[in-house]
């Protein structure tokens, strides 16, 4: 145990723990743990050029990795530039250490230049927040942090740390960051849920990232296969839990009330596991589920479980205990089970073709519509490949085409702040550096996060971005054809003329190119995986094609 400044100290605990980076973007009350890291290998400062690009390439490698990741940003306007990240660091439950410069301490009451209140702006949003106040804290609000983030339900934690406390002398030993594990949901819960499921004519189960987050996916699958159920991934899902190959496997829910309760009207027993119920895109008429069906929510946040819909049995714990102890007290399936299994998986067998049918009948015509994008895509992905994926309008065929695919090689965006998908991509492939990164981008979230190229580019994290650019947010232009009725009209703000997104990329040290014509398509996405073995490398694909409208008209609630 030797003497050395709170940078120091906080960076030898970061080694010490295999935090392998700090993603940062520094300034003026940073320049101590700048120079902390003068002589050191570890960890490796990884710069970006916004805080929006240093949130989420360390959200892309916690995901990727599944431990902690650690962020550094520059006091009161830097925090205020990283709350869209860590917004979607706390949708995503992704465990973040987010480490804020701040003045000296002496100064604060006097509202000093760039200095102000981070404590109260960050806890809204995420997991924790606190500020160290003297040097001598600083151990065990770091531990506190890292538990904090670490422990399920997982999240983004803020300290706050005054140039005073980076500079002090510390003698503490280097400190050890650990979460603690999530209990199991009670006994009585469980047989509660047995004894329901037991009686269930026609169950369903929903599987949310929850189940992806404590590796329970085989189990859930299980579950399924001895209820004879069928398998939804809940509205919004950015993971795989299960291999989607498997014959109960049925696809995701819509993301409105009205369409949730269209799907899931035929069932009597609902249950879902490791989500909330239900996060949705928007108002509809009615409930997301009838009242005589029944709902049985596990999920290792006791927030969640009850928060809108009141379940019949609830089980708070960890996902993966919990289905264990339900299997067992569920016991072997009958005939009758079986029989419905066979039912179920031939049924969705029966639409899995139809959809690949009506998947493969492509008109190529004069433009890139969405499906022959998807389509063009979906065929150069190979299996190894790591897809990142924030496509909202013009690729969302990928979803279906795509998201089949082994656990673990899919991250989809989740937190709603735009901009996280190129910088998410550059952390899974610091994170994953022998595997082929592919992230899909839409142009209008591009834009947001565009930054992280030069990160990609100066970091050694070569990856492979295809861009759908339809020239505008076309999202809202059907929102407001759900909205109004109408196709369109002279609504502003919903076009982009002039932007050159190829001209931007390259700007932050990317290759790039731009495709026009379908039959192109092939060719031009075979080049982007040669030009990604060598740097960062952009495809834009030009584009057009109407989404189909999204949302209800409103009307009193």
């Amino acid at each position: 145990m030797n003497d050395s400044t709170g940078a120091a100290w906080l960076l030898d605990t970061l080694a010490a723990n295999g935090v392998r980076h700090l993603f940062g973007n520094p300034g003026s009350t940073e320049l101590p743990i700048l120079d902390a890291f003068v002589g050191r290998e570890s960890p490796r400062f990884v710069l970006g050029l916004h805080e929006m690009a240093v949130m989420g390439m360390a959200d892309g490698f916690a995901q990727a990795t599944g431990r902690l990741a650690a962020v550094n940003v520059h006091v009161q306007p830097g925090l205020a530039n990283a709350m869209a990240g860590i917004l979607n660091a706390a949708r995503a439950r992704v465990p973040l250490l987010v480490t804020v410069g701040q003045q000296m301490t002496e100064l604060l009451p006097g509202e000093p230049f760039l200095g102000g209140e981070l404590v109260a702006m960050a806890a809204p949003i995420a997991k924790g927040a606190v500020q160290v106040n003297r040097a001598h804290e600083l151990p065990g609000t770091i531990a506190w942090a890292a538990k904090t983030a670490l422990t399920h339900p997982r999240g983004p934690v803020v300290v706050s740390l005054p140039l005073d406390v980076q500079v002090a002398t510390i003698r503490a030993p280097v400190g050890s960051l650990s979460g603690v594990p999530a209990p199991p949901p009670e006994n009585g819960a469980i047989l509660a849920a047995a004894e329901r499921l037991q009686m269930a004519r026609a169950p369903v189960v929903l599987c949310g990232d929850g189940v992806a987050h404590a590796g329970a996916g085989p189990l859930l699958a299980r579950l399924a296969e001895r209820l004879g159920a069928p398998i939804l991934a809940e509205p919004f899902a950015a993971r795989v839990a299960i291999d989607p190959v498997h014959p109960l496997w049925a696809g995701w829910l819509p993301g409105f009330a009205s369409d949730i309760r269209s799907r899931l009207d035929a069932y009597d027993v609902v249950v879902a596991v490791g989500m909330p119920v239900f996060r949705l895109f928007g108002w509809s008429p009615g409930a997301p589920l009838a009242k005589r069906t029944e709902l049985v929510h596990m999920d290792v946040d006791p927030h969640e479980v009850g928060k809108t819909i009141a379940p019949s049995v609830g089980l708070v714990g960890c996902p993966k205990h919990g289905l264990e102890a339900l299997l067992v007290a569920l016991g072997p399936a009958g005939q009758g089970v079986q029989a419905r299994r066979n039912h179920v998986a031939g049924h969705i067998s029966r639409s899995r073709r139809a959809a690949r049918a009506a998947t493969l009948v492509q008109t190529i015509g004069p433009q890139i519509d969405p499906a022959a994008f998807s389509a063009a895509v979906a065929q150069t992905v190979q299996p190894r490949d790591i897809i990142v994926e924030e496509s909202l309008t013009a690729a969302r065929p990928l979803r279906a085409m795509l998201a089949r695919r082994p656990p673990g090689s899919w991250f989809s965006h989740r937190g709603s702040a735009l901009g996280w998908g190129l910088p998410a991509a550059v952390g899974v492939k610091l994170a994953r550096p022998d595997r082929t990164v592919i992230c899909l981008h839409g142009d209008g979230s591009l834009l947001f996060g565009v930054h992280a190229l030069w990160s990609a580019a100066h970091h050694n994290a070569p990856i492979a971005v295809v861009v759908a650019d339809n020239g505008g947010y076309e999202i809202l232009r059907a929102g407001l054809e759900g909205l109004t009725g109408r196709a369109n009209d002279a609504w502003p703000g919903l076009a982009t003329p002039g932007l050159s997104v190829e001209t931007i990329c390259q700007g932050f040290g990317a290759s790039a190119a731009r495709v026009e014509h379908p039959t192109d398509l092939p060719e031009a996405l075979m080049d982007l995986r040669r030009r990604a073995s060598e740097g960062p490398a952009v495809l834009v694909a030009s584009v057009s094609g109407s989404t189909p409208p999204v949302g209800y008209r409103l009307s009193d609630p």
